[in-house]
């Protein structure tokens, strides 16, 4: 049974304008999980990649990398129910993973990963949840 997990929009960033999207899709398509999604990450991965700090890094458009993100992940539609991440922009995340039920959530960002949710989800690096497989 693959494990479910939610990849914070810092973890696709990091691996989209490093170069390295072909590497992170290779690795979820050959370990048994399976990545959720949903509208409002889509559109934070988006808003996030036309900044024009990140825009002259990308050799594709911007829609190749949201296509990609969609061919690996599964969509879910939520509702936004939570209110104590520890930046309000994320409550989002935790929607989305209270929603699906999901074991991980991945993350680099400090404060999501020093935080506690009020429901069963392990918190960690890409790192940390790479080393479980």
């Amino acid at each position: 049974m693959p494990v479910k997990a939610v990849l914070d929009t810092n973890i696709w960033i990091s691996y989209f304008i490093n170069a390295r999207a072909n590497y992170l899709i290779k690795w979820i398509i050959r370990n048994p999980v399976t990545i959720f999604t949903s509208q409002e990450l889509i559109d934070e991965i988006e808003e996030v990649l036309t900044r024009p700090k990140f825009k002259k890094q990308f050799p594709y458009p911007v829609s190749d990398f949201l296509s990609l993100h969609l061919q690996v992940c599964e969509f879910v539609r939520i509702t936004k129910e939570f209110h104590f991440a520890p930046d309000a922009d994320d409550n989002f995340l935790f929607d989305l993973c209270k929603k699906v039920n999901v074991e991980y959530l991945i993350t680099s960002d400090k404060k999501i990963l020093a935080y506690k949710p009020p429901f069963n989800l392990d918190i960690v690096t890409f790192q940390e949840f790479g080393s479980k497989f």
